[in-house]
């Protein structure tokens, strides 16, 4: 069995790890080295640590190549008249990393490990295509032939195949980098009065981005935001900026050809639930080619996931934060309606209670988090 992992983005080097890691399968990598990503230092989820570990034996302690510090928790502060911590539960851990450095580190050592199993084309994918019986990768220099391909390239062209959501409100990130070390062990999210903001610390930078909507808050407003909190006289063109939408694809899984990281789905980066998403799109790929659910029970799975994704950022901004503002006040009016018109929502608040796992979180970590957040769903 020989498959294509397209993109040496982070969502790529994760699935190139569970192939190689949990299967004896050939894989071959093929990515364009000029692609630029943003850049901003990477906050993961418990499943990335373990995944490198299994598959490469990294160890973030001892090994310094990715710039990476550990995550034990992300802090939610002026969310609640109390800061509290979004705990990752004893005996586990995530990681802060850099993610200029994942690929080619990553890679390099898959190469040394799995001499007879991966390899990696640098080129630039044209068009993916799927036959019954292989998947064609078209390049600029030459047309590949897989017998599956995952398919990391990104962000889409078009958003024709994808559901976009009318819930999550957040659409713009403004990235400030600071050249010093990050001295704390979580990721901040600071809250705000027209918007939030994402704190990640590395060995050697610090990463934030500022989160919000620009059909409810200015770009001036966001950078008068940042200086207040970091007492800097920042302009506009000094930060990073991108816009992004919240969606999913229409289908996941088309034949020989998986969809996996933004190409996928993107929604906001609250608690760095993505990379949660990613992985599970990568173990339910593993499963459909070895033939133990078909591709329609994959994709009503993930779409289930995806669901389950969303209501959580909603249950998270529906209670609102310290600040009685317009962005606050129209986040909070629209998860608050979507949570109420959500039967899967309202079915899972059943299965929590009964300590049953629902996506993202264990019950446990579900019920320490409503108790900070002062919901009440789960006692």
């Amino acid at each position: 069995m020989h498959i294509a992992v397209i993109g040496s983005g982070t969502v790529g080097v994760m699935s190139v790890c569970s192939l190689l890691g949990f299967t004896d399968f050939k894989v071959t990598c093929i990515y364009n080295p000029n692609k630029k990503i943003l850049g901003i230092g990477e906050s993961s989820n418990v499943q990335l640590p373990k995944l490198l570990w299994e598959s490469i034996q990294y160890n973030p302690v001892f090994d310094k190549d990715l710039d990476a510090t550990l995550k034990y928790s992300v802090l939610y502060k002026n969310w609640r008249k109390e800061d509290f911590h979004s705990p990752i539960l004893p005996i586990e851990y995530a990681i802060h990393f850099n993610n200029f450095k994942l690929g080619e580190f990553v890679y390099s050592e898959c190469l040394k490990k799995y001499p007879d199993r991966f390899q990696i084309i640098k080129d630039d994918v044209l068009e993916i295509i799927n036959e019954t019986d292989k998947a064609k990768v078209k390049s600029i220099n030459k047309t590949y032939d897989f017998d599956f391909v995952i398919d990391c390239r990104g962000w889409p062209e078009d958003y024709s195949d994808y559901i976009e959501s009318e819930s999550l409100l957040l659409n713009k990130c403004l990235v400030n980098m600071i050249p010093e070390k990050g001295d704390w062990n979580f990721t901040y999210h600071y809250a705000t009065q027209n918007g939030w903001m994402f704190g990640i610390p590395l060995q050697t930078r610090q990463g934030w981005g500022y989160l919000f909507s620009d059909q409810v808050t200015s770009d001036q407003e966001a950078v008068e935001d940042i200086n207040h909190i970091f007492k800097s006289n920042l302009k506009l063109d000094d930060l990073k900026v991108f816009k992004f939408k919240p969606y999913r694809a229409k289908k996941f899984l088309n034949g020989r050809i998986m969809k996996n990281g933004n190409a996928a789905i993107f929604y906001e980066p609250l608690e760095a639930l993505s990379g949660v998403m990613y992985h599970n799109i990568n173990i339910a790929f593993i499963d459909y080619i070895y033939k133990t659910r078909s591709e329609e029970q994959i994709n009503q799975h993930l779409h289930k996931l995806s669901e389950q994704y969303e209501n959580f950022i909603c249950y998270a901004y529906h209670g609102g934060s310290n600040f009685n503002s317009k962005f606050w006040k129209t986040i909070q009016e629209k998860t608050k309606n979507h949570l109420k018109n959500n039967d899967l929502w309202n079915q899972n608040i059943k299965d929590i209670k009964e300590d049953q796992i629902v996506f993202p979180w264990a019950p446990s970590q579900w019920k320490k988090l409503d108790k900070v957040f002062g919901y009440g769903y789960f006692n």
